[in-house]
């Protein structure tokens, strides 16, 4: 993330509000990325179109297909997201950059074949009884989006930022205009149309890294070696992608709480809306928290390790290292202080929000529940990233396969005790998989001259 941080430190030179405003607008759509955007354009345009939609139906339908399609292949991807871009990293570091664009093209072929196999199988139970165009769309769609998140990851070497912002909003806005048009005419049409604007950025992106990366050699598997690559990352990423949708699964597919929408295709009106409002919510401190992380901690990292590369003087490692355990604080705290705010103004402008979106005041006591979970992810992902930073692959995995062991046992514990319990799986979940976190990270820069010279994972 290098060229991102440059980026936003030019910005933060700026000594007024505008320059700040400026720099958090602009890490806010970095961090958010995919996300933020296919979140909001769904939303805005099945908005637009629903009170014009021939079968009102339809809209739901959509937005939840897409939610599976998202869902199934972050896990499928997640394996190959965290261990490819170690392996990139690495490559950058030891200037071996003839070796990413055919290593890239390798894991590509590796992440979306496989993504496409799992998928068509599970499509067949998903839509069991729907004509095969229906599995065939669904499952290009999720190879597709696997092919994305995977070049998502590799931007983190890339520098070419206004035009992959400007694919994804070419890509989702195309998306939304042709479901504004197709959901008068077949549903079909909306899924194919989604899948195309998926295609459309997918190949936005990798023309991107074919441009960045030139290479004499086409395809290679160089990052399956173990001795150039690090298997214990794609246990992590396939961890961390399974907790982050343990409880919604949960709670689609239970019969108290989930129901069939179309097909075998289930959601959860009690749990899904209140959870999209709250991972809404996170905007403000995700941008913070990239803010901070990449325009100051970043720059402390890069002068302390380069201090320890060149052997620096003891008093200059002391005080880099200082700097930067300081600078680590700072990015955890502030994070959690901009959400706390934003949290607090929520939750005392709740009722108005779920007037204006019509939505019923029942959800407003699962909305708190989730709501303070969310904000408990954020610090999970604040302290996920800063392990991550110190190359503390063990303790990443640990964090993330408790997150999942608990919140999918206590999901399914909240379905047996009621309805007043709902929503507090996932909360504990966090709170327990966050002191673990805090835990590991606090011992590590606690002890960070000793671990750096002389403990290796």
């Amino acid at each position: 993330m290098a060229g991102i941080g440059v980026e936003l430190r030019k910005i933060l030179k700026r000594p007024t509000i505008t320059g700040v405003l400026l720099a958090t607008g602009y890490s806010a759509v970095l961090s958010s990325g995919n996300w933020i955007i296919a979140v909001g354009s769904i939303f805005l345009f099945s908005l637009l179109a629903y009170p014009f939609a021939p079968e009102k139906s339809w809209v739901i339908i959509y937005q939840v297909y897409i939610t599976y399609a998202v869902a199934l292949s972050l896990i499928l991807s997640g394996p190959l997201q965290l261990m490819f871009t170690r392996y990139a990293s690495d490559r950058i570091f030891e200037k071996e950059l003839d070796r990413i664009l055919p290593n890239f093209l390798g894991a590509l072929i590796l992440n979306m074949g496989f993504a496409f196999v799992v998928t068509f199988l599970v499509s067949l139970y998903l839509f069991a009884g729907l004509p095969y165009h229906y599995h065939l769309v669904f499952t290009f769609t999720v190879s597709v989006l696997s092919g994305l998140w995977l070049c998502n990851a590799l931007l983190v070497g890339l520098k070419k930022y206004k035009h992959i912002l400007l694919s994804f909003l070419l890509a989702y806005t195309f998306a939304g205009l042709a479901f504004s048009w197709a959901v008068h005419a077949s549903l079909f049409l909306t899924f194919f149309f989604f899948y195309v604007s998926q295609f459309m950025l997918f190949s936005f992106l990798v023309y991107r890294v074919f441009s960045d990366y030139p290479s004499s050699r086409l395809l290679e598997f160089d990052f399956l070696n173990p001795k150039r690559s690090y298997y214990s990352l794609a246990l992590t990423g396939l961890f961390y992608n399974l907790a982050i949708w343990a409880d919604k699964f949960v709670f689609w597919f239970s019969p108290i709480t989930g129901e069939a929408v179309f097909a075998n295709i289930r959601t959860s009106v009690v749990y899904d809306i209140p959870v999209i409002l709250a991972y809404l919510s996170l905007i403000p401190g995700i941008a913070v928290f990239f803010l901070k992380i990449e325009g100051e901690f970043a720059e402390y990292y890069e002068e302390y390790y380069k201090a320890v590369r060149e052997w620096g003087q003891l008093e200059q490692l002391y005080r880099l290292a200082q700097k930067m355990v300081d600078s680590a604080r700072t990015v955890f705290y502030d994070t959690l202080r901009v959400q706390a705010i934003t949290d607090i103004f929520i939750l005392f402008g709740v009722k108005p929000l779920f007037r204006l979106l019509k939505i019923p005041y029942l959800y407003i006591p699962l909305f708190t529940v989730l709501l303070i979970g969310a904000t408990l992810q954020l610090a999970f992902m604040v302290i996920f990233a800063l392990l991550s930073y110190f190359d503390r692959r063990r303790d990443l995995t640990y964090i993330s396969l408790t997150f999942l062991v608990l919140n999918f046992t206590l999901s399914v514990l909240t379905q047996l005790l009621g309805p007043y319990f709902y929503g507090y799986g996932y909360l504990l979940s966090l709170l327990f998989s966050t002191a673990l976190g805090m835990t590991f990270l606090r011992r590590f820069l606690h002890e960070v001259h000793y671990r750096t010279y002389m403990v290796r994972d």
